[in-house]
């Protein structure tokens, strides 16, 4: 089998965020930010398809819905090297396009190597779930609490359990001091059968304020700390991750660098890695492995590629993954289902599962999909 075209199909899809918007909270000292959400907009989303002289296709999503297009320089590149390749041998091509793209980011070919996925799970006839290992049927969702104010981020924490989760993550931006007061309120009004976590990548705290927010944490039974420090302030996270007994999982702004994010797990930067499929399957896996021999987690960050079909299979897939992210973005199916994908994944009372058909299972409307399109390149 012979790759013998790659297309990228551009949508333009209504997103929130677009921008993200910095806020100065200096003090006397020091010069500080701390992110905050702009307004939405239309934004760009690529599509690629892969196709082979056998009529097996592979399409995925270029990324997730953030961060990733791929450039003319680095379409003209893939063309350049993978037309004419086996879309079977992966590894192969993995090697040879990394290789390639010394001054591209890393993990710039991700959804290049999740068709790949799709082609060898349509050529076997399985789901890519049973192709990775096949460890669960379903896999239990987290849901993302939303607000400006404590108050309507536990109005909004009340309407994910009524959804049926039973698992909250805040993004808290407030001070430190402010955010363990938020943490306490959570945790009183949600009772202590719910799980929750805090993602501080919006927050920007010091040293110090992590170790007291850590403390904090743990004394109230979160399951996990995200993003205490700057990923690349190494020395802090492996003090931090050595003072606190709350499970750390970081290295998130990394994680297109599988080897990096490696050397944080090696080193005792974090105890959970965080990963993305929109980087591609093959290094995702491997980096599940890796972090396997040290008795550690992968966890996918966000609602990943095909709008949600990547990561229930990588997740129901992977042994060593416990968690699903429902978002961002909130209305993600919705955005799959305006481009014509049929079945997108929405969790069912914070449970999900991924389609039990070969490949990705993306089951498309393809007269939707040709009239949403605003560009072929």
């Amino acid at each position: 089998m012979k790759i013998t075209a790659i297309e990228i199909s551009v949508f333009e899809l209504p997103m929130y965020p677009v921008t993200t918007q910095v806020v100065e909270m200096s003090d006397s000292t020091n010069l500080r930010w701390r992110q905050a959400f702009g307004t939405g907009g239309p934004v760009p989303v690529q599509v690629i398809r892969v196709s082979t002289d056998e009529g097996i296709e592979g399409i995925c999503t270029v990324g997730d819905w953030r961060y990733t297009e791929m450039s003319w320089r680095q379409i003209a590149q893939l063309r350049e090297l993978a037309i004419g390749e086996d879309p079977l041998n992966r590894e192969r091509l993995h090697s040879k396009l990394n290789m390639s793209g010394r001054f591209f980011k890393k993990g710039w070919f991700g959804g290049f190597d999740n068709c790949l996925w799709d082609i060898v799970g349509k050529v076997e006839g399985l789901p890519i779930a049973k192709l990775l290992g096949g460890a669960r049927e379903r896999v239990q969702a987290y849901y993302n609490t939303a607000g400006s104010t404590p108050d309507e981020l536990l109005r909004d924490g009340e309407a994910g359990l009524e959804a049926g989760y039973s698992v909250l993550k805040d993004h808290l931006a407030f001070s430190f001091k402010e955010n363990i007061r938020v943490f306490e309120q959570f945790r009183s009004a949600f009772g202590d059968h719910i799980g929750l976590m805090h993602d501080a990548a919006l927050v920007n705290y010091t040293f110090d304020e992590a170790m007291r927010v850590g403390e904090a944490l743990h004394n109230l039974d979160f399951i996990w700390f995200e993003e205490p420090l700057d990923d690349r302030e190494h020395e802090d996270n492996v003090r931090l991750c050595e003072a606190l007994d709350i499970p750390i999982a970081g290295a998130e702004t990394l994680m297109h660098d599988p080897q990096i994010g490696q050397l944080w797990l090696k080193t005792k930067a974090v105890d959970i890695l965080r990963v993305c499929g929109r980087h591609g399957t093959t290094p995702l896996q491997q980096s599940a492995k890796y972090a396997a021999t040290l008795g550690a987690n992968v966890e996918p960050n966000s609602y990943g590629p095909l709008f949600g079909l990547v990561h229930a299979h990588i997740n129901c897939g992977i042994e060593n993954i416990a968690w699903f992210e429902n978002a961002p973005p909130a209305n993600g199916a919705d955005m799959g289902e305006e481009i014509g994908l049929l079945n997108p994944i929405r969790p069912v009372k914070g449970w999900v599962t991924y389609p039990d058909s070969p490949g990705w299972g993306a089951e498309w409307d393809w007269k939707q999909f040709e009239k949403k399109r605003v560009a072929v390149l």
